[in-house]
């Protein structure tokens, strides 16, 4: 039943226009020719062709295909990018949970208290956090001087309550803020990907990123990346080995 649900969950179907890749892709996946589909949503997303819901599609369409061609760490990095974008679209973290379960990797929602509090702090896009941030203050200010011009426990209660709330919504923006900007990628390398302390196969291994793992893109040169892990350490990978999880998807 998933496997069926998985092949259906199509986002933005009827928002593609005539002739585009994105038509052409959908007409392919439901032929079969998810190799084709999977070509030419790349397409569409590297060239700036966009559906009328944005590259959430895309990205959403990119994860069923590449789980089709049995490959479900790739299917899980392009879910975790269209969270990136949308990131409390349930059926994006149904599939991105089911792919990882697939790659016997662990969860990304772990249910602890750590990924409950980072899921909270994601859960806002920076866009959406800042109109959150700026309408708040707007509501506190009038509160606050309505407590100054009328005073009461009433006014106080409210004051306090959308300072509290200001609060909240401050996480999201903080921690959007503090990732903006970040070029992510996330290794699909089944047996991981060799850090190489130069952009050539025959290289001195630094060390092997883990499957899933996501390192930060500081250069690029044709067929390599050079990357950062969250440890630190810095070296080269084939750009075959890992997905950008944001603009530019390659």
């Amino acid at each position: 039943m998933l496997l069926a649900w998985l092949a259906l969950v199509l986002p933005g179907q009827s928002q593609v226009a005539a002739g585009s890749n994105a038509e052409r892709a959908l007409a392919a996946y439901r032929s079969g020719s998810y190799e084709l589909a999977h070509e030419l949503w790349r397409l569409e997303l590297e060239s700036g062709e966009r559906a009328a819901s944005g590259p959430v599609a895309a990205l959403h369409n990119l994860g069923n295909a590449s789980f089709r061609l049995r490959k479900p760490l790739e299917a899980a990095a392009w879910y975790t990018a269209a969270l990136r974008l949308a990131p409390r679209d349930e059926s994006l973290w149904h599939n991105l949970e089911f792919v990882r379960r697939e790659a016997g990797l662990d969860p990304a929602d772990r249910g602890d208290l750590s990924a409950t509090a980072r899921r909270f702090a994601s859960s806002l896009t920076l866009p959406e956090a800042e109109r959150a941030v700026l309408a708040l203050l707007a509501a506190l200010a009038l509160a606050l001087a309505w407590e100054a011009l009328r005073g009461g426990s009433a006014a106080r209660a409210c004051s306090l309550a959308l300072l509290a709330l200001l609060g909240l919504a401050l996480v999201p923006w903080a921690w959007q803020l503090r990732h903006a900007g970040h070029d992510t990628l996330f290794v699909v390398q089944p047996e991981g990907a060799p850090l190489l302390s130069e952009p050539r196969g025959e290289a001195t291994l630094v060390s092997r990123l883990s499957p899933a793992s996501e390192v930060a893109r500081t250069a690029s040169l044709p067929g390599w990346w050079r990357v950062r892990t969250a440890e630190g350490a810095t070296g080269w990978i084939a750009d075959t080995g890992a997905i950008a999880l944001r603009a530019p998807w390659r």
